[in-house]
């Protein structure tokens, strides 16, 4: 290995001794594990073969615990160990077979260019040079395992891009499709109007031999399961009601004590903790207030509302201060008298003060805070906790008045009991025990119990439609833990989870192992019925031919992005006739509803073939930029992949 000194630049003379140090940790790290290992440990088994190659599970591991400390989601993770993985079985010596490979030289390069936008980052934002030099030296090693695979795709991505040429053709053709319109004649004989042909088993199999696709669904779970619903019983709700009505008659019989109040609020899970504008308040809740009331309780949606006035003022709606720091509230409060004594003057007191300028506003305060400023006018002073310390405080500005409420409010939604809970998981119980471990008894036991069976599938590429993009099964929400379990689960397994107010008991019913789409037969006799067809009459196909079945027609302003010609939906049709370079001859094609024969009378529009070299850049950029996100894709593509990852690896 050649010399890292050359990596002691301005910004990277950490990174040498990083790069060391990280070496030596993986070094260590590999003999540490083998050291211990013994005959005891679990069956170190494949979770991934990469043309031919075993991935064990400790080898997986270690791909793991790159991504374990990222701020990202569970398959997020799973994704890019993926990557790594398949990465170091096939690419890397892939790229470097094509001499694409990471060098040494690359790695420095790449150290110093990062090394100085990083350290430029972080003088931009004022950090120390000692932070700057620790945080550079820990991003780095967070990245340094996977800077192989980052730059070796990058260069890859670049040769692959670099490929791409337009050439004078493919643009002209674009131009000619977004200006050119067609007009003609054209005849059709429909498929059904044709002589009747036969087409043998023999013949279907071999086209689908020929034409069979590989099938994306492969090693897709079809699961059945059960849903037990986790809702408030009649009893449970009334026992809600009892509670919150039991609170409220409290809060009468408080007859205004704004403690009572709040304490029997705060018994069943309410608050009352901040100031509102009057003008903030809900529509209904303002009402009562208006109207000297509490509002509620009253039933909303599954929900018990209620709020009860503590306390209606008109204060300022922002209070600016000078304030002061003390040691403790004995020096705060003689601190207090001695501004008092010097007329507020905090300049003529005996000990100088370092004074501060702060405001606070009524509803960004908490009551304990409000309380302290309701009533103040400009000039008090007065002894206050300020960000946890004691402090004096004297008012130099109000804001404009309005009107503040503060209320004490239930918000109690009626949820299943405990009770409930526990007599809804023991029928889940009851109905694992009675599932077994096929179709035939998991369905004669939901019969029996009079439960829905509602089925779906589980598929490695399926993602809920969430932010973090966790893997589900379709029409389950939050399920990834019931995917995960399902990709690893041989058919007849059955397990319960529990999800939001619900448990789901599900068992895999089959197992998609098919490695092409299955055959569709009535596709494949339609299409070699309608090929002989075709072939029988296409000798005879011409404008004007007296043909059994035929019908005429004319067309105009058809378009390469139409898809249909004179109402007749055929896209083989449209494609041809905007393919067309002059007029006059006839054409014959092969469509989707029958045989067409045609001619174009006249192109209308104009393509400016001077301008092709300018309309060529935008299209290389389009091109360039599918090209590159599609350029991993066709290289991995390349790899036969047999993934065997289960619970706990995905």
């Amino acid at each position: 290995m050649a010399s890292l000194n050359t990596l002691r630049t301005r910004y990277g003379i950490v990174l040498s001794v990083v790069i060391a140090l990280v070496l030596v940790a993986f070094i260590l790290g590999d003999q540490l594990s083998m050291q211990g290992r013994t005959s005891n440990m679990p069956e170190d088994k494949t979770v991934i073969t990469v043309n031919g190659k075993d991935i064990k599970a400790s080898e997986y591991a270690k791909y793991q615990e790159l991504y374990r400390e990222t701020n990202l989601s569970a398959d997020a993770k799973a994704d890019l160990t993926y990557e790594f993985a398949l990465f170091n079985a096939f690419s890397k010596d892939a790229l470097e077979a094509l001499g694409l490979g990471v060098s040494e030289a690359d790695i420095k390069n790449y150290a110093k260019i990062v090394g100085k936008q990083w350290t430029d980052q972080y003088l931009m934002y004022g950090y120390p040079a000692d932070i700057i030099k620790s945080e550079v030296e820990r991003r780095w090693v967070s990245g340094l395992p996977t800077i192989d695979m980052s730059l070796g795709y990058t260069k890859f991505t670049e040769a692959y891009v670099a490929a791409n040429y337009v050439n004078r053709l493919e643009v002209e053709k674009q131009m000619r499709d977004a200006n050119l319109t067609f007009d003609g004649r054209y005849v059709i004989v429909p498929y059904s109007a044709m002589p009747a042909v036969e087409v043998s088993e023999e013949e279907i199999n071999a086209y689908y031999e020929a034409n069979k696709q590989p099938n994306k669904r492969f090693g897709e779970r079809t699961l059945r399961y059960v849903a037990f619903e986790i809702e408030p019983t009649a009893e449970d709700k009334a026992e809600v009601e009892k509670m919150v009505k039991d609170v409220d008659a409290m809060v009468v019989a408080a007859n205004g004590d704004s403690e009572t109040i709040k304490r029997a609020v705060r018994s069943i899970g309410g608050k009352s903790d901040r100031y509102k504008l009057f003008s903030a308040l809900e529509a209904d809740v303002a009402e009562a207030v208006k109207g000297g009331k509490n509002y509620g309780p009253v039933l909303v949606d599954d929900e018990w509302k209620a709020s009860y006035v503590v306390s209606d003022v008109k204060v300022p709606e922002s209070f600016e201060f000078e304030v002061v720091t003390a040691d403790n509230v004995v020096a705060a409060k003689a601190l207090a008298e001695e501004l008092v004594a010097a007329g507020g003057d905090f300049t003529k007191l005996e000990t100088a003060v370092d004074v501060a300028n702060d405001s606070r506003k009524m509803v960004n305060m908490n009551e304990s805070d409000a309380n302290n400023f309701i009533g103040r006018k400009v000039g008090d002073i007065f002894t206050y906790t300020y960000n946890n310390k004691p402090a004096v405080v004297k008012i130099t500005k109000l804001g404009d008045v309005d009107r503040f409420v503060l209320t004490a409010d239930i918000a109690k939604r009626i949820e299943a009991s405990e009770l409930t809970r526990n007599n809804i998981v023991k029928s889940v119980d009851t109905f694992l025990k009675d599932a077994g471990n096929s179709v035939e008894t998991f369905d004669a036991a939901a019969t029996a119990a009079h439960y829905q069976i509602l089925v779906t599938t589980a598929n490695r590429n399926d993602y809920t439609p969430m932010m973090n993009r966790e893997r589900g099964v379709r029409n389950i929400p939050a399920s990834r833990s019931i995917a995960v379990w399902a990709y690893d689960a041989p058919v007849g397994e059955v397990k319960s989870f529990h999800g939001e107010n619900v448990i789901y008991v599900a068992i895999v019913s089959a197992i998609n192992d098919n490695k092409y789409e299955m055959i569709n037969t009535r596709a494949v006799e339609n299409t070699l019925k309608h090929d002989k067809q075709y072939e029988a009459i296409a000798s005879q196909l011409a404008i004007g031919a007296e043909i059994e079945g035929a019908t005429e027609g004319k067309f105009s302003g058809v378009k390469f992005a139409d898809y249909s010609v004179d109402g007749k939906y055929d896209q083989a049709l449209v494609g041809a006739i905007a393919s067309s370079r002059e007029t006059g001859v006839e054409t014959k094609v092969k469509g989707t509803n029958g045989a067409y024969v045609f001619v174009v009378d006249a192109i209308n529009g104009d393509v400016d073939l001077t301008t092709v070299d300018t309309e060529r850049t935008p299209s290389m950029t389009q091109r360039e930029s599918q090209m590159g996100q599609a350029a991993v894709d066709a290289l991995t593509s390349k790899a036969k992949v047999k993934d065997l990852r289960g619970e706990g690896e995905i």
